[in-house]
């Protein structure tokens, strides 16, 4: 029996690498299988789906610090479904090339999740890499937006904007400052070459 279902597992992982036409998404492959088999075989997707920080050994989804949201919405910088704008922060003085590179000042903006809405697959690491930050774990509100949601919640990930939020009709955030000029290096390819305004909205 066991015999058989080694022989299974070593045939589907082979036919999900084959197609991937990489060795490095073979050991992910491998990571989730041993990190939760019976979802990893059962249940609909990839092995991107059960990478958690917990799981990774290095990388920047162990710094503490959220991924942006374009790299989890198809390189959009909106909130995803089921997260509110929670609050701001202002990095100060922003000297790299991409979004907001000409106001030398970055907003940036926690999409939180909704209380009582789930986050598909939890806290995990973006896109299932540990070379990416986390989302959904940090459990954390500035909470300077939209005051009529109460209690916290994790921050599902980050926006950028170029103003200041308190000014954007819509995002039902108030001026009180926070800065975090750490955050002031941070970048993610998907930033560079997005358009300087926000949409009207205020991504939610």
């Amino acid at each position: 029996m066991s015999k058989r279902l080694a022989g299974a597992v070593g045939r589907l992982l082979e036919r999900r690498v084959s197609r991937r036409g990489a060795l490095s998404r073979a050991a992910l492959a491998g990571t989730a299988f041993a990190v939760a088999p019976v979802r990893y075989l059962l249940r609909p997707g990839t092995a991107w789906a059960v990478i958690r920080p917990g799981n990774c050994s290095s990388g920047l989804c162990l710094d503490g610090y959220t991924a942006f949201c374009c790299e989890i919405e198809h390189g959009r910088n909106t909130c995803p479904k089921d997260t509110y704008i929670a609050g701001w922060w202002k990095c100060t003085s922003y000297t790299g090339g991409g979004l907001c590179h000409r106001a030398g000042v970055r907003y940036y903006i926690d999409c939180n999740r909704i209380p009582g809405h789930i986050f598909p697959g939890g806290c995990q690491c973006a896109r299932g890499d540990c070379a990416r930050r986390r989302i959904d774990c940090n459990h954390f509100r500035y909470g300077q937006c939209n005051t009529q949601i109460v209690g916290t919640t994790e921050v599902v990930c980050r926006l950028v904007i170029c103003q200041n939020p308190a000014s954007l009709p819509g995002w039902s955030c108030n001026g009180t400052e926070m800065t975090d000029d750490n955050t002031c290096t941070h970048e993610a390819r998907c930033l560079k070459g997005l358009a300087v305004e926000p949409p009207e909205s205020g991504g939610a």
